[in-house]
C-alpha cells in the first residue's frame, strides 16, 4: 500500500492504529514533516484480527539450531524474527510521535529505518509463503514492546533500540544465516544477510546520535545510564559477539571489548546448539553474509 505524500505524524498514527495488516505497512512516497505536534503516547499498538499479543510458554522458544535442518522448524524462527520487525515498525512509530521535537534529521533518520523495517517484515511473509506459512499462524508476543514505557528520551530510545536491540541483531543475523545455510536453505541464508546489512546501518545511526546527545559522560556510560533497569547490557548481544559487523558499524574497539565483558544473559537461549554446530559461525571476524 502506498500513498503519494504524507506527514510522519499522521504515518505514525495510521500504523499504530491500523487493524490491517496492509495499514501497518504503508509506506507513502514522500514523507514530510512539517506538523509534528504535540507528543502523543500511545499505550498499545492496535494489531490485525489474530495478531495480538500472546504470552510465551517454555514450549513456544525456538528450535535448537540442530533441529532446523527441518523446514517446519526454519519457518517457527522467520515467524518470530517477523514478529520482532513488526514490534520495531510499531515502536519506531511510537517514537516519531513521542519525540516531536527531536531533530528533524532524527526524525528522518528513524522514518528511513522504519520503512526498512517495514520492508523486512515483507521479505520475511513473502519467504514463509514460499514455505507454506502465513504471517500471524503462529502466536506472536510483547517482547520489545515491554520496554516502551522506558523510550521517554531520543536517547533512551537509540540506547534501547538502536544499541541494545538492533545490535543483538548482529550477531542472531549472523548466526541464523549461517545455520540456514547449512542446512543447504540458501533462500532464508541470504535473508537473514540482507537484514544483517540493514542492522548494521541502524546500529551506526543509533550510534552517531548517542554520541550527539553524549554530554559530560562518555557514550559507553551514557549508553548504560539509559538502559531500562530490567535491560541490562549484556542483551545487546547474542551467545557469540561478531566483531566485524559493529565495526562496520562504527563501533570503537574499546566498546566491543566492554560488551564482550559482559555476561551472555540466563534469557537469551542457546537454542541446544552443540560446539560442532558452531563451528563455522562462531569466529568473531565473520564477515556480512550477501
Amino acid at each position: 500500500m502506498t500513498e503519494p505524500q504524507m506527514e510522519l505524524r499522521e504515518w505514525a498514527l495510521r500504523i499504530l492504529s491500523a487493524n490491517v495488516l496492509e495499514e501497518k505497512l504503508l509506506c507513502p512516497h514522500v514523507l514530510t514533516d512539517e506538523m509534528p505536534g504535540a507528543p502523543v503516547i500511545i499505550d498499545e499498538p492496535a494489531r490485525p484480527p489474530g495478531m495480538g499479543f500472546h504470552k510465551r510458554t517454555k514450549q513456544q522458544k525456538l528450535p535448537p539450531f540442530q533441529d532446523l535442518k527441518k523446514e517446519e522448524n526454519r519457518a517457527i524462527c522467520l515467524h518470530r524474527f517477523a514478529g520482532h520487525e513488526l514490534l520495531a515498525v510499531e515502536i519506531m512509530a511510537y517514537a516519531l510521535l513521542a519525540f516531536p521535537d527531536a531533530p528533524k534529521s532524527f526524525r528522518k533518520g528513524i522514518a528511513h529505518t522504519l520503512q526498512e523495517e517495514q520492508e523486512h517484515v515483507r521479505m520475511y511473509m513473502r519467504r514463509m509463503e514460499e514455505m507454506g506459512v502465513h504471517f500471524g499462524d503462529l502466536p506472536l508476543f510483547r517482547h520489545f514492546w515491554n520496554h516502551v514505557p522506558h523510550l521517554t528520551s531520543p536517547t533512551r530510545y537509540v540506547s534501547v533500540m538502536s544499541l541494545t536491540f538492533e545490535m543483538a541483531n548482529l550477531d542472531f543475523a549472523t548466526l541464523y544465516g549461517k545455520s540456514f545455510a547449512s542446512f543447504g536453505d540458501e533462500s532464508s541464508s541470504q535473508l537473514m544477510g540482507k537484514i544483517l546489512q540493514d542492522e548494521i546501518r541502524h546500529v551506526s545511526f543509533g550510534y552517531r546520535w548517542l554520541n550527539n546527545f553524549t554530554t559530560e559522560k562518555g557514550p559507553w556510560d551514557t549508553w548504560i545510564a539509559n538502559l531500562a533497569p530490567d535491560l541490562p547490557p549484556k542483551r545487546a548481544k547474542g551467545f557469540v559477539l561478531m566483531e566485524e559487523p559493529r565495526r562496520m558499524a562504527g563501533l570503537p574497539d574499546e566498546w566491543i571489548r566492554n560488551l564482550k565483558q559482559e555476561a551472555i544473559p540466563s534469557n537469551v537461549p542457546q537454542f541446544g546448539a552443540k560446539p560442532q554446530l558452531l563451528r563455522n559461525v562462531d569466529d568473531p571476524q565473520v564477515a556480512p553474509l550477501d
